[in-house]
């Protein structure tokens, strides 16, 4: 092509009258048997028609936020086939065994406007509604189709529902990120497949989706217009052998959604009441296996997990109980850890345990005297506990204090053995300290001097420590079962437990051990939960 060639063609891409001999023009370069599909997109505006077609003409991807743009009527112009080399190349295709050439022709939306010369020789329309626009597709009906008619009577049409990735988004996130003044995409403006299916069985034609966004359908829409045009053009040019190979317009596979994304779950920190969980034990007596004998008359119900793994003196008077001498020469935080003295203690305390009266009759059995090993204890002995309400009985050992313990400061010393915390208004702080020397209770002797220092603000790091050194031991108490009330029986063994700390830490444990249920006076539980060993530790 000469200089002055190029003059005049480029006069042809700018003036109307010409346009139509532009695609004359552009078949010098086709060889035989490339067929140019000439197909003409169409719709109201803002349906996705020029996205559409820069999809399938440059490959062109967006994002959703990119599209949720401010919408500025636009037209792709067909003067890219001849300007730029890759649309070019882009729009030859093979469907069916044939060659063709796709040459796509964007319109405006408006319906005033004049379309007649973009419809001039047209091969196929392809006519377009967004699936979240209702009054799109209606229009498909009452302006479109009518006027594709008109002006191109014998062209093949294919329904096509845009947007398709509209149907599956967060529409909240959506309208989010739109501008201000744009109408909100409301959910049930969205339009199911069956709807669009409807319109396309009234008018005779095929019906696909696509999504630009998702790049989903588009090759699919474009293949089987071609295949509808070319089908058309064999009906005229029948002498045309390689047509006879191509097939009608094919059924859309289903759209596969995005995965959702995962759903965010949040974890709700425990209520503040559940720290007080231990200390309710102190009230309700559940599973209750101490009874503590305070100037000869009052009970305190109390339980060894919590006293052994707290308290060194306790964890010393119970080992011993179970048969091992007592440790008078052991260092204190020697005696704080040695659990292993005794493993399977809990096995010699069998028995159904049970929530059980203030007023129980204990059994007398014969006590040792501890007088000469500790001042904090006189005696302890095995005893039984009667349970009224359902008449059976459990073993209990019954530790009778030193006449010096008063009934208000021992509460205040076992809440503190119980949850690590001591109230600064406690009235008898000099009794309490009193009562942590005589059981060895450190931490808490050191919380009182605090408080009547004015420096309880640390006590919390006190409580902490006293938190973590608890944890540490009721794991040694688990692996090895010392102080263990009741055993799981499992299909690939047994694990041994405490009932109490179930209780505080597990509002079903509690339910089973402290209603009225088999599990609650038995010291086996047969269950079926898979993975227990493993959800297990973190109940406990």
């Amino acid at each position: 092509m000469t200089h002055t060639q190029l003059d005049v063609g480029m006069l042809k891409i700018h003036t109307y009258p010409f346009r139509s001999q532009l695609l004359d023009t552009d078949m010098d370069y086709e060889r035989p048997n490339v067929e140019t599909i000439k197909c003409v997109v169409v719709g109201d505006n803002a349906v996705g028609k020029t996205r559409l077609i820069c999809a399938r003409a440059c490959n062109a991807t967006l994002t959703q936020y990119q599209l949720l743009a401010t919408h500025v009527p636009t037209v792709w112009a067909i003067d890219q086939y001849r300007v730029c080399q890759e649309v070019l190349e882009r729009s030859r295709d093979v469907v069916d065994d044939v060659s063709v050439s796709l040459r796509l022709w964007d319109t405006f939306g408006d319906h005033h406007k004049d379309r007649r010369f973009a419809y001039g020789r047209s091969d196929v329309v392809v006519l377009c509604f967004s699936i979240a626009n209702p009054n799109s597709l209606q229009h498909v009906q009452t302006m479109w189709y009518p006027e594709i008619k008109h002006f191109c009577p014998r062209a093949p049409v294919i329904l096509v529902g845009c947007q398709l990735d509209l149907r599956y988004a967060d529409l909240e996130a959506v309208n989010r990120a739109r501008r201000p003044l744009a109408r909100p995409i409301r959910s049930q403006e969205i339009l199911p497949p069956e709807k669009g299916r409807e319109v396309a069985k009234e008018l005779g034609i095929p019906y696909y989706e696509t999504s630009v966004v998702a790049q989903c359908g588009i090759k699919e829409v474009f293949d089987n217009a071609i295949r509808s045009a070319l089908i058309s053009r064999r009906h005229l040019q029948f002498w045309k052998s390689h047509l006879r190979s191509v097939r009608r317009p094919l059924p859309q596979a289903p759209f596969l959604p995005p995965r959702p994304p995962p759903p965010v779950i949040l974890v709700p920190d425990p209520p503040a009441q559940s720290e007080d969980h231990p200390a309710r034990l102190l009230e309700e007596a559940s599973c209750a296996d101490v009874v503590l004998v305070v100037q000869e008359r009052i009970r305190i119900y109390a339980h060894r997990i919590y006293l052994s793994t707290a308290s060194s003196k306790f964890c010393d008077l119970f080992l011993m109980e179970d048969g091992d001498p007592p440790a008078q020469g052991r260092d204190p935080l020697l005696r704080a850890s040695s659990f292993d003295a005794c493993e399977g203690s809990g096995e010699a305390e069998g028995g159904g345990m049970r929530t059980s009266a203030s007023d129980g009759t204990l059994g007398r059995e014969g006590g040792t005297d501890l007088s000469s090993w500790s001042r904090a204890f006189e005696s302890i002995r095995s005893g039984v506990l009667e349970d009224p309400p359902g008449y059976r009985t459990r073993r209990v050992a019954v530790v009778k204090m030193d006449s010096s313990v008063r009934p208000g400061p021992f509460r205040a010393v076992l809440k503190f053995l119980y949850t690590g915390r001591l109230d600064e208004r406690e009235p008898d702080l000099m009794e309490v300290a009193h009562i942590a020397e005589l059981l060895e209770v450190f931490d808490l002797r050191m919380m009182v001097a605090n408080i009547l220092n004015r420096e309880a603000f640390m006590n919390q790091e006190i409580t902490r420590a006293f938190h973590v050194r608890r944890s540490n031991r009721v794991k040694e108490c688990l692996a090895k079962g010392t102080f263990s009330d009741v055993t799981f029986v499992l299909d690939d063994g047994n694990i041994k437990a405490h009932k109490p700390l179930l209780i505080s830490g597990c509002d079903w444990m509690a339910a089973m051990f402290g209603g009225p249920f088999l599990e609650s006076s038995t010291s086996e539980v047969r269950t079926l939960i898979y993975d227990f060993c493993h959800c297990f530790p973190s109940v406990h």
